[in-house]
């Protein structure tokens, strides 16, 4: 099932689901799970309770070893697809995240990695 935000803005499709958490594999989305807390609506697709710029904006960002790593400013969009947010980490600096970096969106964001290597993935 494909999930997409209020303004169609896809992010992957539905691999498994339980009470807490969707599951979103394929499309830019590598295995990331999404909290049910952002859905709307799931009937022929998932969507979402808004845009995903407005619902993931100020959300708090930790690496893979719980340290903070910044805070989601903006998204990242290309045709309709949702690639990734950007992030501004302590120091001002904005970081780009792509979603396949990502393991799940609840109340923060969890990435796959760490800062170490999220940064290292900018080229710097």
């Amino acid at each position: 099932m494909q999930v997409v935000d209020a303004e169609g803005v896809e992010l992957g499709y539905v691999s498994a689901e339980d009470d807490r958490f969707l599951a979103i594999a394929e499309g830019p989305a590598g295995k990331l799970m999404l909290s049910r807390r952002y859905v709307a609506n799931a009937s022929d697709r998932v969507v979402l309770r808004g845009a995903s710029r407005e619902m993931f904006t100020n959300l708090n960002v930790v690496d893979s070893l719980g340290e903070f790593v910044g805070i989601v400013r903006d998204t990242m969009e290309a045709v309709n697809i949702l690639d990734g947010l950007i992030v501004e980490d302590e120091g001002g600096e904005m970081v780009t995240v792509l979603l396949e970096d990502i393991r799940a969106i609840d109340e923060w964001v969890d990435l796959e990695l760490t800062a170490e290597d999220l940064y290292e993935k900018q080229g710097g």
